[in-house]
Order: structure tokens, then C-alpha cells, then sequence
């Protein structure tokens, strides 16, 4: 599953997660969205099987119209799943 992270920094507006911007994202092929917050920064975590990276400018624009600009992408470079299946005896 294709995911980019859209961190939106001091001075932003906060995401949009509407009914327009959600239907924007799913012709983007986003199927989740997840929204994060610490004291100064805004996060939006987008993941779908068909949802292409390459298009996350757009989405951007989406969740954050009148503030794109103060928008940084993260892109997802690695993924790894871990297990405690060895330590339990491993698989049977």
C-alpha cells in the first residue's frame, strides 16, 4: 500500500477532511486518512493500494487549499514488517 505523510507547519490552516476533499482523494485512490497532531505541526498520513506518491501535490492542494505551500511531503522509501513469530517458536 502507497503512502505519503503531508506535515503542514506553524502558521498553517488545519487540514480539510471534508466531503469535497474527500471525494478529491479518492480519485487520487487514497482509502485512508489519518490525521496527527503534536503542539505545533499538523500531520496527514494518506494510504491507498492505488493511490501513486507521485501525485501527492495534488492531495496536498486538497487537505490544505489555502496553504500548499507550507506543506511538506514525505514519501515513503522503505516499509518492513517485523513479527515475533522466531521468538514464539516460529511459524507452523
Amino acid at each position: 500500500m502507497a503512502m505519503a505523510i503531508l506535515v503542514a507547519g506553524v502558521g498553517a490552516d488545519q487540514p480539510v477532511v471534508g466531503p469535497g476533499a474527500a471525494n478529491a482523494l479518492a480519485e487520487l485512490g487514497i482509502t485512508r486518512v489519518s490525521l496527527l497532531r503534536d503542539s505545533d505541526d499538523f500531520s496527514v498520513v494518506l494510504e491507498g493500494w492505488a493511490f501513486d506518491p507521485a501525485n501527492a501535490g495534488e492531495a496536498v492542494r486538497a487537505v490544505f487549499p489555502r496553504d500548499s505551500g507550507r506543506v511538506r511531503v514525505f514519501r515513503e522509501i522503505e516499509q518492513v514488517a517485523v513479527s515475533t513469530a522466531l521468538r514464539n517458536g516460529g511459524l507452523t
